[in-house]
């Protein structure tokens, strides 16, 4: 018996075994190797002393049987050898066939293993049977652990209110034998948080204890998110585009159409500028968005001044007269830091900006800065209407406004603090919110920022000084500030 194709690979002779049953080898013996089977039935054609039988002409193995003698196999002999080819070519049928089944099952493990979508089997009785890896890091369980645990266990459908008003997708296909191809739905993650899921189901064939139904759960949050960032957009977008649109063209109606005193057309074009310039900061801030989820966000740090970055822009409010309205309380010998000076000034520019839209006219708005460690911890203060508690890890996010907020009706995209935010994060800082010190009413939106490397293993910090219009007064350090700011890590 010899591994091998039929016609190609080498065919074996009888091994010892058969020599031994047979006698000794004569002169004229086969060799111990053929190198196909046409070479072996050459070899036996024209002997009288030699019965050649090939045992599978498809199997991997080839078989010839060899008698030396002064008569040839008998019927019976020959009955026995082609039964023998008969079973194994049966052991090798089935033995291929195992092995293909075991290959397949291997590539099918490792598909679902593999998977990134979560793929829950249930038996009849909708007890888990399977949970691939995805699905225990998404669930926050271990498959050996399940013990039998229903499907609506597992996934948490009461608790996050998944099936109201509908039948589980499980029971459906293991009663109608149908599949779903779609159906979204709800699940528990392992955090407890409610996770969007869209899910296809099918029963596998089978009856009684062999039942199967196979789901496979794919997480949408994220596309739902976008769906709806998508939507704020629009909405956002064409309110704040349409409203200042109508204002500027009904200045420009007036002014093209009514006779009106010097002025009352100098009023006319001073509100034109005003809302063009809300309609230039609205295109900026999506500019910003676009270019920061889309591209990399490349830094040009260099050293710089904290304190001169505030001056400077009390410098850009001097156009509006708001000027008077900033009061900078900095420590006097705060050291530089690493930062893109551009960026960092803009993120200035937001905060306090906002800060002044949202607080009383007069009222003053505090920017603040401090060391904590290699950072540099900035906050800026204002009196204004707030933001709600449960609303502050929100509002960072692009087109969100608080409540209050929209109530008050003051304009705004929801752009700013979620710019604010990602522009502080890129430097390795940090952005919070916070309640104004002190009180009552009011915000403290507290950022932190690389101090420069020399500043760093030098050390800093000192007592803080109060600048309002050009004046400067002693005042003490705001501990709760301190404490309240963010710091990495």
């Amino acid at each position: 018996m010899a591994p091998g194709k039929p016609g190609k690979a080498p065919v074996e002779a009888p091994g010892d075994a058969l020599g031994d049953a047979l006698g000794d080898a004569p002169p004229d013996a086969p060799p111990e190797r053929f190198r196909a089977v046409e070479e072996a039935r050459e070899w036996a054609a024209g002997r009288d002393d030699v019965t050649l039988v090939v045992l599978g002409d498809e199997p991997l193995a080839t078989v010839t049987a060899l008698r030396r003698g002064p008569t040839p196999l008998d019927a019976d002999g020959l009955r026995i050898v082609q039964l023998a080819r008969h079973e194994i070519a049966v052991a090798f049928g089935g033995a291929r066939l195992r092995e293909t089944l075991e290959q397949e099952r291997s590539e099918l493990s490792a598909v679902v293993d593999g998977a990134t979508d979560v793929i829950v089997q249930v038996n009849g009785e909708r007890r888990v049977t399977r949970l691939n890896p995805a699905g225990e890091a998404k669930l926050g369980v271990a498959a050996a652990t399940l013990g039998g645990r229903r499907c609506d266990e597992l996934l948490g459908c009461p608790a996050v209110g998944n099936h109201q008003g509908e039948a589980c997708p499980f029971d459906e296909v293991l009663a109608s034998r149908g599949a779903i191809d779609y159906r979204e739905g709800t699940i528990r993650g392992g955090d407890g948080s409610a996770i969007r899921i869209a899910g296809s189901y099918f029963r596998a064939p089978g009856e009684g204890a062999d039942i199967r139904a196979t789901g496979i759960l794919r997480d949408v949050s994220a596309i739902r998110a976008l769906e709806a960032l998508r939507e704020g957009f629009v909405a956002t977008v064409s309110h704040e585009l349409r409203t200042p649109l109508a204002l500027v063209r009904g200045y420009a109606e007036t002014l093209l159409h009514l006779e009106l005193e010097p002025a009352e057309q100098r009023e006319y074009i001073e509100r034109i500028q005003q809302v063009s310039g809300r309609l230039t900061d609205l295109v900026a801030q999506i500019l910003d968005v676009t270019h920061l989820d889309a591209d990399p966000l490349i830094l040009e740090r260099a050293p710089v001044s904290f304190a001169a970055l505030v001056a400077r822009l009390r410098g850009d409010l001097v156009l509006s007269g708001e000027d008077a309205r900033l009061v900078a309380d900095l420590a006097p010998d705060l050291p530089p830091i690493e930062v893109d000076a551009g960026r960092v000034g803009r993120v200035l520019e937001n905060l306090v900006g906002n800060a002044m839209k949202y607080a009383p006219a007069e009222t003053p708005v505090v920017v603040g800065a401090s060391v904590g460690g290699d950072w540099l911890v900035a906050t800026v203060d204002d009196e204004g209407i707030g933001v709600p508690e449960a609303e502050r890890a929100l509002v960072a996010e692009p087109f969100h406004r608080a409540w209050n907020v929209r109530e008050s009706r003051i304009p705004g995209t929801g752009l700013g603090l979620y710019i604010c935010r990602r522009l502080i994060e890129a430097h390795g800082g940090r952005l919070s919110l916070g309640d104004r010190p002190g009180g009552p009413g009011g915000t403290r939106v507290t950022f932190t920022l690389p101090l420069l490397a020399d500043a760093r293993r030098r050390g800093g910090g000192g007592s803080s000084r109060r600048e309002a219009g050009g004046t400067a007064e002693a005042a003490e350090a705001t501990g709760a500030g301190e404490r309240e700011a963010a710091t990495r890590g």
